[in-house]
């Protein structure tokens, strides 16, 4: 009888099966929408304001009471138009009018400016606006918008300013803090998105120091502020369980738990205003 050997059969381990990301919990976006319509209404407004500079003169505050209609001419280029709607304003806002930090929020210098800020809330703000929700979404837009409109007057050198871009560079900073937080648990896509950010980033700034009449204070007054705000107010995310032992992800953070940073960053601009206009 021939004897013949054969390998020993071994046991090995199965398989490991692959990989499952579970959805992360995202909101329905409704302030990124607002936001568009608010900003083309005001820029409708400011289009259209010459058309009725006749019956609006005497309403006016005396500041205006000696122009001509035709210096209203050219409507969302016009300075005049501009300041008169609430434009970032150094004279007026030193006279304590520091509601134009917020109103020039709002405003768009030509359709150009109007376009490419309109695109830039489009697509970072519903994004973010479903990651953080509604409450914290709107939270960091508008206090970035206000911290990018002091960083503006304290620190900028331009005499009158306006747009959206300080507060959508805070969305863009929002973006950053999300993704450098979470880039180990979103993988190889939220390093690469991290990335993305920081290119987007720096194009905008190199752009803007390299060109004449961009708000480069405002800028980075939003993408600071924005950032912070964001990293103290970001989602904190557990895997847990359903009824039916299906695993799901959870957002653990609260109302409680961040809305200190909004009161301090008010109390920031409350403060660092009203410090800047005396030393002036």
């Amino acid at each position: 009888m021939n004897n013949s050997s054969y390998p020993a059969e071994t046991s090995s381990p199965p398989p490991a099966p692959p990989s499952r990301g579970l959805p992360l919990p995202l909101h329905q976006p409704f302030w990124t929408y607002a936001l568009l319509v608010a900003i083309g209404l005001m820029f409708l407004l400011e289009t259209t304001l010459p058309m009725f500079i006749d019956q609006l003169l005497p309403y006016l505050p005396a500041d205006y009471g000696n122009l001509q209609p035709d210096k209203f001419n050219g409507g969302s280029t016009n300075n005049y138009v501009l300041i008169l709607l609430g434009a970032n304003f150094r004279p007026f806002i030193l006279e304590g009018q520091v509601w134009r930090f917020f109103t020039s929020m709002f405003l768009h210098i030509g359709v150009t400016h109007l376009f490419f800020n309109a695109y830039a809330l489009f697509i970072f703000g519903v994004e973010m606006e479903r990651v953080f929700g509604k409450a914290r979404f709107l939270t960091i837009y508008i206090l970035s918008g206000l911290l990018a409109s002091f960083a503006s007057f304290a620190l900028g050198s331009a005499t009158l300013s306006a747009g959206a871009s300080g507060a959508i560079f805070g969305i863009v900073g929002m973006e950053a803090a999300y993704f450098f937080k979470h880039k180990g648990i979103l993988g190889k896509a939220g390093k690469s998105r991290l990335i993305n950010v920081g290119v987007i980033v720096a194009i905008n700034l190199m752009f803007g120091f390299s060109q004449q009449g961009i708000d480069n204070m405002a800028h980075i007054g939003g993408l600071i502020s924005g950032a912070l705000l964001a990293y103290v107010m970001l989602p904190n995310y557990k895997i847990t369980e359903t009824s039916f032992g299906q695993p799901r992800v959870i957002d653990r953070s609260s109302f409680q738990t961040w809305i200190w940073a909004p009161v301090a960053a008010v109390a920031v601009l409350f403060v660092g205003s009203y410090v800047t206009i005396w030393l002036r």
